[in-house]
């Protein structure tokens, strides 16, 4: 998955608080801009979806994360898969369970 991808999808994340209501402000976004369905109240963009705090996140999970596939892969042997997350949420989640057959 591309890194501009991942930035929109996770950075376009909106939040009723009182609630616990979340919106995508491209994938399912509210009737009203920035206003909860509901209450009609102002959602917010939580400080770990805003745009720099998620570039740091990926910067870290490269360093430090992403060098495991490969030690578990090569030093232990484990089975692990891999699947396209640019697929829809119905493509993923058939990709998972054709590698579980």
């Amino acid at each position: 998955m591309q890194l501009q991808e991942i930035v929109s999808r996770l950075s376009g994340r909106r939040v009723h608080l009182a609630s616990g209501r979340t919106y995508h402000i491209k994938n399912n976004p509210p009737k009203i801009y920035n206003r909860d369905d509901v209450t009609g109240e102002q959602l917010v963009q939580r400080d770990d979806d805003k745009e720099e705090t998620i570039r740091k996140r990926l910067e870290i999970y490269s360093k430090d994360t992403l060098p495991l596939i490969d030690y578990y892969l090569n030093d232990h042997k484990i089975k692990y898969i891999k699947v396209n997350g640019m697929c829809t949420v119905e493509e993923v989640k058939q990709q998972i369970i054709a590698s579980l057959k």
